[in-house]
């Protein structure tokens, strides 16, 4: 009997532990906390492996939600659109910026939400109940995958040159010139001492050149006070000109002034002339006058002339 009492306490606990390891499990499964979430939507250019349904949704390393869906775009078949389900007092803004990133070496994927400025506007889902989107980034394996297949190109492009310039015509080309360097390092140590007197004679020349220009600003001195001197005399020369100016006016003006008097006089002269004239013809018409009464009659000049003989009735 007691042996048939232990086998049922031990079945009993046995189920208890089972039920409860069942029951912790699936507490450690499902979301502990009643939170309200959001619906929110952003479109990858890129391949999604290793994202599936409920993968988080991470903003800066920090759960905040999980994907409730994933499919091709119908618009444009090359995206992939991701329905998300975010808690409604994550701050997603209009610069926040998702992307696919992976976690740790496993190859797992999940949904990282970055950026984000202060002062940015919070966005938010539709009142109809439209989901928000989200603007994405492509991934740093993506970023990576492009750099290489640009650095691959670039390595491909070097490498077709340095077989271009490897080519024979350029080995010999390339051999030649090293023959030219050859001789004219020949040349050089042959005409040593040449090149020793050519360097002496420009240290000399150098020396000259110095002293030259420790004279240049007494140079520059004396040139400026010529500059001076020239431009004070045109400054002179501009007055005086003035002056000459001055005085024509006033030369000209007089001889308005003269023309005037000259005329004036001329005019006075003129009717002068012209009064005496008319005096001399007048005296003259009387001396005619009276040189024909005396040749008709002398006895006048010494007796008077004659009254006239009485008319008829006197």
């Amino acid at each position: 009997m007691e042996t048939k009492v232990s086998y049922i306490l031990t079945g009993i606990f046995v189920i208890v532990v089972t039920i409860a390891t069942i029951g912790f499990g699936l507490w450690l499964g499902s979301d502990v906390t009643i939170s309200q979430y959001r619906p929110y939507v952003t479109y990858l250019d890129e391949s999604v492996s290793g994202l599936y349904l409920n993968s988080p949704i991470k903003y800066r390393g920090v759960d905040v939600g999980k994907l409730r869906a994933m499919h091709l775009d119908p618009e444009n078949p090359t995206r992939v659109r991701l329905d998300m389900a975010i808690v409604a007092d994550t701050p997603i803004r209009s610069d926040t910026i998702a992307t696919l990133a992976q976690q740790g070496l496993t190859g797992i994927a999940y949904v990282e939400l970055e950026g984000g400025a202060q002062g940015s506007p919070l966005i938010s889902p539709l009142p109809n109940g439209e989901p928000a989107e989200i603007p994405s980034h492509p991934s740093l394996y993506n970023r990576l995958e492009d750099s290489l297949t640009r650095a691959s190109l670039v390595f491909d492009q070097i490498g077709a040159r340095l077989i271009e310039l490897l080519a024979p015509d350029n080995v010999d080309a390339f051999s030649q010139t090293l023959q030219n360097l050859a001789a004219l390092s020949e040349t050089l140590r042959d005409h040593r001492q040449t090149l020793t007197s050519l360097l002496d004679n420009s240290a000399d020349f150098a020396q000259n050149l110095a002293q030259s220009g420790a004279s240049l600003p007494a140079l520059t001195t004396q040139f400026q006070a010529l500059i001076n001197r020239y431009q004070q005399l045109g400054k002179d020369l501009s007055k005086a000109a003035r002056t000459a100016d001055r005085l024509g006016r006033r030369l000209e003006q007089a001889t308005d002034h003269a023309e005037q008097d000259i005329s004036t006089m001329t005019l006075g002269l003129e009717a002068e002339v012209r009064r005496l004239a008319s005096e001399v013809a007048s005296g003259a018409r009387e001396v005619r006058l009276l040189t024909r009464k005396l040749n008709e009659n002398p006895n006048a000049l010494i007796f008077g002339t004659t009254p006239p003989p009485p008319g008829p009735g006197e």
